[in-house]
C-alpha cells in the first residue's frame, strides 16, 4: 500500500476533519484508517447519489441501523468516516451527537470553508483539523515504484529521480495523474469539476462566464504576483462587476483550493493586506491549460513543500514572500511562531541572475539575523560565501527529498 506523509489522529470527544482539493486522496486517507476489524468501520460516502438527502438530523437513524446489523458491537469502539461531510445539511448536528454517543469520528470535505469557518464554528471546539495536498515529491517517487534514499544520492537511480522530476513539474502531483497515462483528459475533468461542483453550485454563482475568465487569469498569473484591484480593472469594462463580486468569486476559488495567496511580509498585518499577493496553483499540472513555464512550475512546487511542511509537520511555521519584484525579492520567507528561520529563493539557473538572487537574500538574512538562506535551482549544487553568509545552492529534486 502507498502511504501518505499526513497521518490524521482518531480523538476521543473530537471529530478529525481532513480537508483539500478534489482527487488529492481525501478517501484514500480515511480508508488508511480502517483497521484489521473492518465491521467496527462505518464508511459513508455523501458523493454517493444513495445518500443524497442525508441530513445530520438523520444521523441517529443511521446509527441504529448500523447495530442492527451488528448488534455484537455495541459494547465495541465504533468508527465513524464520513467522505465530502459538506453535501449533508446541518451535517454539524449529525457529528456532534456521534461525538457525544461516543463513537471516533472522522470526516472530510473539498472546501476550505469546511476548516476555516464551518469545523471552527460549529464544532466549537471539537474538531482537529488536517489539509492534505496532492503527492509531495517523495510521494510521487513511491507511486512510481522508485524507492529513493541518502545511499542513493550518488548512485545511478539519480538519473531517474531528475527525470520523474521534470514530469511532476509537467503534470503535477495528483494521485491519479502520477498512475494514469491519459494525463491532460484527467487534469481537464478536475479543473472542469472543481469549477462546477466546489465554486459555482456550492456557492450559488450564477455569472460562470465570469468565474471562467478569473480563472484564466490566475492561471495565467500562477507564480506571479498580482492583487484583487487588479483583476477587477481588468474585468471591469468586459462584466460591469463591483470589486465585492470579484472579491467573492476570488475567495471561492480559494475555498476549492484551487489557488492560494501568498501575502508579504511586513511588519503590520494591516499594510501585509493591501500589498500584492503572489498567486499559486494547488497543482502545477492544471497550468497545462494556460503558458507553462518551468521556472514558474519549480517555484510553485517549492511553494507546495512548504505549505506540506507547515499543515504534515509543524503548525507553528507561517510562509510568506518578502520585499517586491524586482532586485529585493526574496521568494520565500519562512517564520515559526513569528521569528524568521528560513529565506528561499528559487531561479532555474543562477548563471543569469547570480547577483540579484544572492544580494537580496544576503540583505534579508542581514535584516532578520537569519543565517538559514537557501537558493533553489533545477541543477545548481554549491555553497556561496558573501558578507559572512553562507548560502546553499541546492537542485530542486534535493530539496524536495528534504536531503
Amino acid at each position: 500500500m502507498k502511504g501518505r506523509e499526513l497521518k490524521p489522529r482518531l480523538y476521543p470527544g473530537k471529530a478529525s476533519a481532513i480537508i483539500g482539493p478534489r482527487r488529492s486522496g481525501k478517501t484514500y486517507l480515511l480508508y488508511s484508517i480502517i483497521g484489521a476489524d473492518r465491521e467496527r468501520y462505518v464508511y459513508l460516502n455523501f458523493e454517493n447519489p444513495l445518500l443524497f438527502g442525508i441530513t445530520g438530523r438523520d444521523f441517529p437513524q443511521i446509527v441504529d441501523s448500523y447495530f442492527d446489523l451488528y448488534p455484537e458491537n455495541i459494547k465495541s469502539e465504533i468508527f465513524f468516516l464520513l467522505d465530502e461531510i459538506q453535501n449533508v445539511l446541518d451535517w454539524e448536528i449529525g457529528v456532534r451527537y456521534l461525538l457525544d454517543e461516543g463513537f471516533k469520528v472522522s470526516v472530510t470535505g473539498s472546501s476550505s470553508k469546511l476548516l476555516s469557518r464551518e469545523v471552527a464554528t460549529q464544532l466549537r471546539g471539537r474538531a482537529v483539523s488536517y489539509i492534505l495536498l496532492p503527492l509531495s515529491f517523495r510521494e510521487f517517487l513511491e507511486f512510481k515504484g522508485v524507492k529513493f534514499s541518502k545511499s542513493d544520492l550518488y548512485g545511478r537511480k539519480i538519473h531517474k529521480v531528475k527525470k520523474l522530476l521534470l514530469e511532476y513539474l509537467r503534470f503535477g502531483a495528483f494521485p491519479e495523474v502520477a498512475l494514469l497515462d491519459d494525463r491532460v483528459r484527467i487534469l481537464e475533468e478536475y479543473l472542469s469539476v472543481m469549477i462546477t461542483k466546489d465554486i459555482i453550485e456550492r456557492h450559488g454563482i450564477r455569472n460562470v462566464a465570469l468565474v471562467e475568465s478569473i480563472v484564466k487569469l490566475l492561471l495565467a498569473s500562477y507564480s506571479k504576483y498580482t492583487s484583487y484591484s487588479s483583476i477587477h480593472r481588468f474585468l471591469r469594462s468586459e462584466f460591469g462587476v463591483s470589486k465585492t463580486t470579484v472579491f467573492e468569486y476570488l475567495k471561492a476559488l480559494e475555498d476549492s483550493f484551487f489557488v492560494f495567496f501568498l501575502p508579504r511580509y511586513t511588519r503590520s498585518e494591516k499594510e501585509s493586506q493591501r500589498a500584492p499577493k503572489k498567486v499559486y496553483l494547488v497543482d502545477t499540472g492544471l497550468a497545462l491549460f494556460s503558458r507553462k513555464d518551468t521556472a514558474r512550475d519549480m517555484e510553485n512546487v517549492v511553494f507546495l513543500e512548504l505549505l506540506r511542511r507547515k499543515h504534515y509537520q509543524n503548525p507553528l511555521l507561517n510562509v510568506y514572500y518578502y520585499g517586491g519584484s524586482g532586485e529585493k525579492e526574496v521568494d520565500f520567507l519562512v517564520t515559526k511562531s513569528g521569528r524568521v528561520t528560513e529565506l528561499i529563493q528559487v531561479t532555474q539557473t543562477l548563471s543569469e541572475s547570480f547577483e540579484r538572487e544572492v544580494n537580496a537574500i544576503v540583505k534579508a538574512g542581514k535584516t532578520f539575523r537569519c543565517r538559514n538562506l537557501t537558493i533553489v535551482t533545477l541543477e545548481e549544487e554549491d555553497t556561496i560565501n558573501r558578507d559572512g553568509f553562507r548560502i546553499k545552492v541546492v537542485p530542486l529534486w534535493k530539496f524536495l527529498l528534504n536531503f
